[in-house]
């Protein structure tokens, strides 16, 4: 009987630790990004919008989806990988959450300088990018990818909203 075992040295940074670091890192660039886009402002510098948005709601949002994109980065980078294919995988997925990160947190700026149809060509990108970042998340963990189901679901609503108020 063969008894062999595989071990590997890696240093890893503690799951708290890699947790503070996405989560917080994601919501405090991503917020500091978005909240100097002129948000504050609110809808008030808007026109024609479809219907109103609650105040609360527009200075809310921002914070649960950076959320989302920080948590589902940890649920990601948490998981051991060990293949070519695996590492491949990691990379790509790293090149689509960075684009995601600013085009999620510029789309704001678009919104609240009245600008429609820029609005919506930022927030179709900001969909189509979260729907392959939810793709490579599921590849590396189901929690990620559930996470990033949410965030793409969030998004693309968002962008239908935005169409309507480009094209109607």
């Amino acid at each position: 009987m063969n008894n062999s075992v595989v071990v590997r040295d890696e240093k890893r940074v503690s799951g708290i630790a890699l947790f503070l670091m996405c989560v917080l890192a994601t919501v405090g660039f991503g917020l500091a990004i978005t909240y100097s886009s002129g948000i504050f402002g609110g809808v008030a510098n808007t026109s024609a919008l479809p219907f109103v948005i609650p105040r609360w709601v527009v200075i809310a949002l921002p914070p649960v989806l950076f959320f989302h994109l920080g948590l589902a980065l940890f649920l990601v980078l948490n998981e051991n990988v060990y293949t070519e294919n695996g590492r491949m995988v990691r990379g790509w997925t790293w090149a689509f959450w960075l684009t995601l990160f600013v085009a999620t947190s510029i789309t704001p700026f678009f919104i609240y300088y009245n600008m429609p149809i820029a609005a919506y060509i930022m927030s179709s990108i900001t969909t189509a990018l979260a729907l392959g970042t939810t793709v490579l998340a599921y590849k590396q963990s189901i929690r990620g990818g559930v996470v990033m189901t949410i965030f793409f679901i969030v998004v693309a609503l968002l962008m239908v909203y935005l169409g309507f108020w480009a094209f109607a």
